[in-house]
């Protein structure tokens, strides 16, 4: 295709600069196999491999190539071979393209392993809804925009450092939680360090609700309770289906759909509202903000608190604190109190303590 846009940008097919490789490579029993990994993570060689029918045709891959996985072309299967996978072999379910030496492989890759671009073939895929797949030519005859050479390799290489930056970035924030999953156990075990306090043996046993299994001492100006006894225990309930007038209320109803909320310091909205019918004609209560709400099925430990008056599940139980605990702190506390939390999934749970 000649249509050209700005700045020597033109319209290209792939089959203008993708040239299909079929190399014939060794039995089934005896290939060394590669696989592609979905959403651009990768070409990895296939573990686990249990052979293969001497009848299938296997074809060798060489590096820098391009490859994709036909059973899996809408879930963003496509990579490039790498050097140290040179000569493995795949079936054609596993298709390899020689790319043209005026187009950057990176830059390829960059534009096949974006959903829009690998999306917009759910409606040229062939096969049963399990094992969809997208044909060679298909993929051939779709038509890119393409830049320059030079500007190709200009935006891979900002891509590749972008990359990079997320990368280190991932790493930095995961060592940012570890150490503050150790900051906290202190803070919430000795006390903040600004107070000049000794640690004394703990006043009484304290069988449930430990940041650490190994706790025996605590500061001494600190105090050993119940929870109950420093926050109003509440639960929740869900108003009857089969009453419309309870639904689609005013009143934020909190429930396992809200999961991603929980993640959050405060809970700001709920996927769906109650009435004040839904409320007087079930064992739900209205919670009154800065309610800390602690989700105690499907996905226990995690907790938040309300960010206004609202109504929750019989899935969380609830904790209206009282002048001795904040609420914020209560939330940090239970946030770290994941390994609790997994031992008493084991066992019944006695009164907590904090």
């Amino acid at each position: 295709m000649d249509d050209e846009g700005p700045d020597g940008w033109r319209l290209a097919r792939f089959r203008e600069f993708l040239k299909e490789s079929r190399l014939a490579g060794s039995p089934g029993g005896v290939a060394q196999k590669l696989t592609v990994r979905l959403y651009g993570k990768g070409v990895v060689a296939k573990v686990n491999d249990r052979g293969g029918s001497a009848a299938t045709k296997y074809f060798k891959r060489r590096k820098g190539q391009l490859i994709f996985s036909k059973l899996d072309f809408l879930n963003g299967a496509f990579g490039l071979v790498p050097p140290e996978l040179d000569g493995h072999e795949s079936t054609l379910d596993l298709p390899c393209f020689d790319i043209a030496p005026n187009v950057d492989p990176d830059w390829l890759l960059s534009v096949l392993v974006r959903p829009a671009f690998y999306r917009r073939y759910r409606g040229l895929a062939i096969g049963s809804r399990k094992a969809q797949r997208v044909p060679v030519g298909e993929f051939l005859a779709s038509v890119v925009t393409t830049p320059p050479t030079q500007e190709q390799r200009r935006i891979s290489h900002l891509l590749r450092a972008l990359d990079a930056a997320i990368v280190t970035t991932d790493r930095f924030v995961a060592e940012l939680k570890r150490s503050k999953l150790w900051v906290m156990r202190d803070l919430l075990t000795k006390g903040h360090p600004s107070h000049k306090t000794k640690l004394v043996p703990l006043p009484e046993a304290w069988p449930v609700g430990r940041i650490a299994s190994t706790i025996d001492k605590m500061p001494a100006h600190w105090k050993l309770a119940s929870l109950p006894k420093l926050a109003r225990l509440e639960s929740g309930h869900t108003p009857s289906r089969q009453h419309p007038e309870y639904w689609n209320g005013k009143i934020p109803w909190l429930s396992l759909g809200d999961t991603a909320e929980l993640k959050k310091l405060r809970v700001e909205q709920t996927s769906e509202c109650v009435t004040q019918a839904g409320i007087d004609n079930s064992s739900a209560r209205l919670l009154p903000t800065d309610t800390v709400v602690l989700s105690r099925t499907s996905v226990r430990g995690l907790c938040s608190r309300l960010a206004k008056p609202m109504s929750t599940s019989q899935d969380f139980v609830a904790f209206v604190c009282g002048p001795e605990v904040l609420p914020a702190y209560l939330v940090q506390l239970f946030r770290h109190m994941q390994r609790e939390w997994r031992r008493l999934e084991q066992g019944s749970s006695p009164t907590n303590k904090t």
